[in-house]
């Protein structure tokens, strides 16, 4: 509902005009002497006296920081959110179609503190049956016209006037309580308004003005001055769009209605026009999940809706030390935005060439493969040369600009070596502490792409972001972690990956487990030992869950895995010695592969064929990395004696590979940490 400015910011003036898109203060709200209309479809007003309180509590603590601020020069402003308006045909009214709620309690606020600071001398006029309304509805506020209430432009006055009466004792039966019972609207509006001047009533005369005086001047709203008036929608259908989607602040519109005012371009509207038009060019290129993929690190701690913010936040530095101070970047901007009318235009300029040079550059990055590759890498895992600092946009823009394609990639390859300089071969185990399986993994993949001929390969840093964001990226071993018994459950889905493998007939085509039975016999494999254990196999469709059945089932499932592991001396061992500690070497990165959450959780210890099978069917469904897919198509491995079994010699030549392909960037003398 509210959002406070916890940050120090100068404080804008107010002497420009409204636009479609400013933010406007309630000075000028009032000194325009403008005219709202709420119409009929819109719902009453619903604040609660203790919303009331909470408000004013809030404002009155702002206001206390804005008077310690201003001693620094330092003036902030708090602001209310959006009020969206569209010209009536009415002549001089807006319509209201979203944010009543906050202007009727603004102008309820505004309306007790008057009442309050004139209490007594409007107890004399009333006595006297002598009270003027025009002297403060008319010329010191704002108004407000309900559809739903004929004399709408009265009501304010209507209270005060109950509220004096009832303290005069007029009345036998309260005038408020007569009001209240008018209709639900005037009964909120009564609640609040007393609320109001409870608390007001309870101040000295100058705490009252200091609170006017901020009132009036920093309080803000964020002003949309919809131009629908050629639109086929109805009023009504604009409000529950607006209210479906609720229209939040964010740092990037607040930039924007301080860059986009009027005043300052002068006669050269044309150049705001020009703006405007390449900040939306810039939001939609952001928006590309390719282009933001790339651009976009995931160890960044801000979520964006308006990625232009994006750029904001980096030319500022918004770095995760600040992630809780929400307004950073905006209030970065607002406190140099010039006093001075002559003097804003040059500081928008400014401001706007500094988001240009940055697209560009992110532009000729993403459009660079090599730039690309190791850009996007570094953004997820570099660390600046001469800091613990992660690297960002900006200290790459700083240290790449002004030198050759050359120097570029020399430079860009020194600081991936530099993300690498603690990796040691003894690290590179699965829950090691210090791992950094994954971040060595991630690189290979990379650079894989990297290394291919065709200018259009390229690693999918979007696909890769979003599955870490979503399901997760998993360190998974290739040969199973350990053996694994099936559960009554898992018979079907398991019977079916085997006999898929040696039939390749699908239990999902069929129409039936009988259909399906028929089917698999008609395609028996002609080798006699294969068609054994189909028959076996067969069989998990009709056990119990007995403890009998269940024997016969693990055992048929223990020929299977001696089937296709006949090579029992290319089998890992479980107590290699790494320093002075034993391990398996199932647990090292040559046994590993980048795999998502949702594949991952699909085949627990599967047996090598069953996983193979499902990441290869996997691929066409979910991303699925260059090398995760290579290792199970075995393409790293020089013999292919055994596709059913991934053994010693496979991950020894696929820990080759990984030492060739980033050659480049693994400390020397990079070897196994333990004997072949």
């Amino acid at each position: 509902m509210r959002n406070r400015f916890n940050e120090e910011i100068e404080c804008q003036t107010a002497n420009d005009d409204l636009q479609p898109l400013a933010l406007v203060n309630i000075g000028k709200i009032r000194d325009k002497k403008l005219v709202f209309y709420v119409p009929g479809y819109q719902r009453g007003y619903r604040w609660r006296p203790n919303e009331i309180e909470v408000l004013i509590d809030d404002l009155l603590r702002f206001m206390k920081e804005e008077e310690y601020k201003a001693k620094n020069d330092r003036c902030p402003f708090y602001c209310l959110q959006a009020i969206v308006v569209k010209n009536c045909d009415d002549a001089g009214k807006l319509e209201v179609i979203d944010g009543q709620q906050r202007l009727t309690t603004t102008l309820i606020l505004l309306q007790a503190l008057f009442t309050a600071k004139e209490y007594r001398s409007m107890q004399k006029d009333f006595k006297r049956n002598d009270i003027k309304k025009a002297e403060w509805l008319e010329e010191k506020l704002f108004a407000i016209n309900y559809e739903t209430r004929t004399s709408s432009s009265e009501w304010l006055f209507e209270i005060t006037q109950a509220y004096i009466a009832d303290n005069c004792n007029q009345k036998d039966v309260e005038l408020s309580t007569r009001l209240k019972d008018k209709n639900s609207d005037y009964y909120h509006f009564i609640e609040a308004f007393e609320k109001a001047m409870e608390i007001f009533r309870s101040w000295g005369d100058e705490i009252r003005s200091c609170f006017s005086s901020m009132l009036n001047e920093s309080i803000r709203f964020i002003w949309y001055n919809t131009s629908l008036a050629d639109s086929s929608d109805s009023n009504v259908d604009i409000f529950d769009r607006i209210n479906a989607t609720k229209i939040e602040l964010n740092n990037a519109e607040l930039i924007k209605a301080l860059l986009l005012q009027g005043d300052h371009f002068g006669s050269e509207t044309h150049l705001r026009d020009q703006m405007a038009i390449e900040w939306d060019r810039i939001e939609k290129r952001l928006q590309n999940p390719l282009f933001w993929g790339f651009v976009y690190s995931t160890r960044h701690p801000y979520r964006y809706q308006t990625h232009i913010e994006y750029l904001f936040d980096l030319i500022q530095n918004k770095t995760n030390d600040k992630r809780d101070y929400y307004y950073y970047t905006f209030n970065e901007y607002n406190k140099k935005y010039p006093k001075e009318l002559n003097e804003r235009l040059d500081y928008v300029n400014t401001c706007w060439k500094e988001v240009q040079d940055i697209m560009l550059t992110l532009e000729e990055w993403y459009n660079d493969r090599i730039c690309y590759h190791y850009i996007g890498y570094l953004l997820e895992y570099g660390k600046e040369l001469d800091s613990e600092n992660d690297i960002s946009i900006p200290y790459l823009k700083n240290i790449l600009t002004g030198i050759s394609k050359r120097a570029r990639t020399a430079k860009l390859k020194e600081l991936i070596k530099h993300s690498l300089r603690d990796v040691k071969p003894e690290k590179l185990f699965h829950a090691q502490s210090g791992n950094y399986v994954t971040q060595v993994l991630f690189l290979l993949n990379i650079q894989s792409e990297q290394n291919r001929i065709s200018d259009t390969a390229r690693f999918s840093f979007s696909s890769y972001k979003e599955i870490k964001k979503t399901v997760g990226w998993n360190e998974e071993h290739i040969a199973s972690n350990s053996d694994y018994t099936p559960k009554f459950e898992d018979r079907e889905g398991l019977a079916s990956a085997i006999l898929e493998y040696f039939t390749g007939v699908r239990k999902t085509e069929m129409d039936t487990i009988d259909d399906y039975k028929k089917a698999v016999q008609n395609q028996y494999p002609s080798d006699n030992k294969e068609k054994e254990l189909c028959e076996k196999v067969l069989e998990f469709f009709d056990i119990k869950n007995t403890d009998e059945d269940m024997k016969k089932m693990n055992s048929t499932y223990f020929d299977i895995i001696d089937y296709f592991d006949q090579k029992k001396e290319d089998t890992f061992k479980d107590d290699v010695l790494v320093g002075k500690s034993f391990r398996r070497e199932k647990d090292y990165i040559w046994n590993f592969a980048l795999l998502n959450g949702t594949t991952n959780k699909s085949y627990g210890n599967d047996i090598y064929p069953l996983k193979r099978k499902r990441i290869m069917n996997d691929e066409f469904y979910i991303y699925t990395p260059i090398c995760t897919r290579a290792m199970f198509e075995k393409a790293y491995s020089h013999k292919l004696s055994n596709m059913m079994v991934w053994g010693r010699t496979d991950a020894k030549d696929y820990w080759d590979y990984i030492c060739e392909c980033l050659k480049d960037f693994l400390p020397n003398n990079f070897v196994l940490p333990f004997k072949y």
